[in-house]
């Protein structure tokens, strides 16, 4: 039978250059690290009729008709300002050619 390997203690890091190569290797960190921030990271918008289909006149003044991209996607109204920009954003992204291992 055979005895298992013993297990070398962990060494306490007392001398004061031991701490700073440390704190260089770690970058100045050390202890447990923070809890993610409570953000969300999309809100739902508020303004009537924004990401409906642009079939008609805007349903609420202020609003930009944003196309999709050329994969058949339709026109929708959004708010001017942040869903606008994202609309957009996605819509060019959509745009980008597929790779031929189904990657863009």
């Amino acid at each position: 039978m055979t005895r298992p390997r013993a297990q070398r203690p962990r060494l306490p890091e007392t001398s004061g250059a031991q701490r700073r190569s440390h704190l260089a290797w770690n970058g100045g960190m050390k202890g447990q690290s923070r809890p993610p921030a409570e953000a969300a990271t999309a809100a739902r918008c508020t303004v009537d009729g924004c990401g409906s289909e642009a079939t008609g006149p805007a349903p609420t003044a202020g609003m930009v008709p944003v196309t999709g991209a050329g994969d058949g996607a339709g026109a929708h109204w959004w708010c001017a300002g942040r869903c606008a920009v994202l609309a957009r954003t996605r819509a060019e992204l959509r745009a980008v050619p597929m790779r031929s291992d189904g990657g863009r």
